[in-house]
This record gives structure tokens, C-alpha cells and sequence, in this order.
């Protein structure tokens, strides 16, 4: 008994300190956003007046474009759910399902500001069936796999636009060629511990032994994790079809995002779609180097950098606040429908369940 109040205690001072981080992180982006504003206070009202001209239309559609990256999100997961052999016994995960879960992950993504949307996936998929284990593992893969896209888009945005010559490159090429080899090196540990299975098995021993006490526990939830990733990613390396699959589709996700700064740039700087779309995956890649949450002003600030020299400042500052909507805010105005909704099937579901129990007690 005295245990199990323990762990309840424990369970509920960890729930206390997401809240507190949850709302420091808050704090911080707002206390950015607000010295931001204070250092631009004199180019600001004409910054406001340049985002308010601009067409509804426009607006529109880069929320289209938007809606595509999570359409194409939402095949993802459903391709992934696939990958599990007993989910096959049950009734299929469709795509109207994932489209619905990545909406749903997007709203607790910005609500947490980056950290409470794996949590939320794996909550969602197990609601429909999908085991809390097996969701981590898929969770963790579709991360590593969109960090790759990302690498490989940005990468390939910095190597195309400086055989191109372009004057973005030229004035910051060291500064971009610091941020493709940082990029390089998280994804290639991301890979090492997707596909590393025994070299991570040695590591960890290692750091236990060297961990105990305060750190063994947290690093027993980390091998745990990375033995749940390691399974997935291994499902999916026995499947090559599905791996291509997977992989063009993350690819074709953020080109819709990437995509988004034509429609507000067209016609005001010297660039085609394809190189604002290789730039503004270079920008993406290069802000997430930056450690601030949900990227928040890392990359309006890589954004303005770039778009900047060709653009000028005003406008580039406009396009920045018109990409954030379209791929930050809008997203999270369904998925906020869809949590409630799904909150309250969830709700309806249990209840239902306890019910079913009881009968089944009363019955015997």
C-alpha cells in the first residue's frame, strides 16, 4: 500500500513538472517574441501593414498547402500501423484515421510547444487498438524518418543554390555549411540507434554501470526506447516497398510546407518555386539546429536572414508571419476539433467498456 502510494506521488510530482516546463516554455517564447517586437518597434507597423494586404486568396492556399503536408502525414501513419502483424487481425487503421491523427498531433504540438506530440500519437493509436509499445516504436521512427527528408531537402538545397551562385549562400555559405554538418551528425545518431542494435545494447551497459543511482532510471527509459524504435525500424527494413514508400512520402509532406513562401514571394525576388522551395528547406534545416521550442522564432529569424537579401527586411518579415500561420497556427484549428471529438468518443468508449465488465461480473 505504502508503495503504491509512492509510486502515485512520484506519478503526480512528474505530471507537476510538465506543467511547469510546459508553462516556462510559454513564458520563454512570449518574452522572445516580445523583445523581438521591441527591437524591430520602428519597422514593426509597417511589417503589420505589409501581412495585412495581403489577398485572402493566398492565405488560402498556402492553408491548402498546408492541409497537404498532413494529408500526406496521414498516409504515413497509416502505412506505418501496417507494418505490425497482429493489427491485421483487426479492423484496418485507414487513412481517414491517420489524417485525423495528425491533425490531432499537431494541436498538442503546439499546445506543448513541440513535446507533447509523440505523446499524443501514441495515445491516439492505442485508443484504436494499437499497443502503447508498438505505437513508441512507430512514433519514433516517423521522426527519424522526417528528420532525414529534412536533412536530405536542406542539404540538397545548400549544395544546388551554391553551384548556382545564388547571393544568400555566398554571404552566409560558412554559417550554412556549420548548420548541414550539426544536421548530419544528429541524423546520422538518429540512424545509429534505429539500426545500431548491439552497438547500443554495449553503450547502455556501459552508462549503467557508470549511472547508477539518479541517472539509472532515466536511462533504462531511453534503452527501452530505443529497443521499441530498433524493432519498428527493423520491420520496416524487411519491407523495402513500404520503406520507399515512406520515404517519397516524407519527401513530398514537406515539399507542400516548403512550397508555402512562393505564394508570398512570387514576383518580389529573382528565385523560381523549386529554389524558394530548396531555400526555404535550408532554412528549415538550419533553424532546427537552434534549441527553441517548436522552432519559434529560430526560424522566423533564419527565415528574414535569407529571404532578406532579397526581398528586404519588411517583406521577408511578412512572408515569415504568413509561413508560421499556414504551417503552425491553421494546422492546430482542426486538430483542436478533432481532440475534442476524439476525446469525447474516447470518453464514451471506456464507459462502454466498464459497462460491458460489470455485465459480464454480474453474469458469472
Amino acid at each position: 500500500m505504502g508503495a503504491g502510494n509512492g509510486e502515485k506521488k512520484k506519478e503526480e510530482g512528474n505530471g507537476a513538472l510538465k506543467i511547469r516546463k510546459n508553462w516556462g516554455k510559454w513564458l520563454f517564447v512570449l518574452a522572445l517574441i516580445f523583445l523581438v517586437c521591441v527591437a524591430n518597434r520602428k519597422v514593426l507597423p509597417e511589417i503589420l501593414r505589409e501581412a495585412a494586404r495581403t489577398s485572402p486568396i493566398l492565405i488560402g492556399m498556402s492553408c491548402l498547402l498546408s492541409a497537404g503536408y498532413f494529408l500526406t502525414e496521414g498516409k504515413i501513419i497509416q502505412v506505418m500501423t501496417g507494418l505490425n502483424e497482429p493489427l491485421r487481425h483487426q479492423s484496418a487503421f485507414t487513412w481517414g484515421k491517420g489524417i485525423a491523427c495528425a491533425f490531432y498531433c499537431e494541436f498538442y504540438r503546439v499546445a506543448t510547444l513541440g513535446s507533447g506530440s509523440g505523446i499524443a500519437e501514441i495515445y491516439y493509436l492505442n485508443s484504436y487498438g494499437v499497443q502503447a509499445g508498438t505505437a513508441t516504436g512507430m512514433s519514433l521512427v516517423q521522426y527519424i524518418m522526417y528528420k532525414l527528408a529534412v536533412a536530405a531537402y536542406g542539404i540538397a538545397g545548400f549544395l544546388i543554390l551554391t553551384a548556382k551562385g545564388e547571393s544568400c549562400v555566398r554571404g552566409y555559405g560558412k554559417l550554412m555549411l556549420l548548420g548541414c554538418l550539426i544536421t548530419v551528425l544528429v541524423t546520422a545518431a538518429l540512424l545509429f540507434v534505429a539500426i545500431g542494435k548491439r552497438a547500443c545494447s554495449v553503450i547502455f551497459t556501459f552508462l549503467k554501470k557508470k549511472g547508477k543511482g539518479r541517472w539509472e532510471e532515466k536511462l533504462l527509459a531511453l534503452e527501452k526506447q530505443a529497443e521499441l524504435c530498433q524493432k519498428e525500424a527493423g520491420l520496416l527494413l524487411k519491407n523495402p516497398k513500404k520503406l520507399l514508400c515512406i520515404i517519397l512520402l516524407n519527401i513530398l509532406k514537406v515539399s507542400f510546407w516548403y512550397a508555402v513562401p512562393w505564394l508570398f514571394l512570387a514576383g518580389k525576388i529573382p528565385l523560381s518555386l523549386p529554389e524558394i522551395m530548396l531555400l526555404t528547406a535550408l532554412i528549415q534545416m538550419l533553424a532546427a539546429v537552434i534549441p527553441v521550442p517548436s522552432g519559434i522564432g529560430s526560424v522566423e529569424y533564419v527565415f528574414t536572414l535569407f529571404f532578406g537579401v532579397y526581398a528586404g527586411s519588411v517583406s521577408a518579415v511578412s512572408a515569415a508571419l504568413m509561413y508560421r500561420f499556414a504551417t503552425f497556427l491553421f494546422p492546430c484549428i482542426p486538430g483542436g476539433v478533432l481532440a475534442f471529438r476524439h476525446y469525447r468518443w474516447n470518453k464514451k468508449r471506456k464507459i462502454s467498456q466498464a459497462e460491458e465488465r460489470k455485465e459480464c461480473l454480474s453474469d458469472y
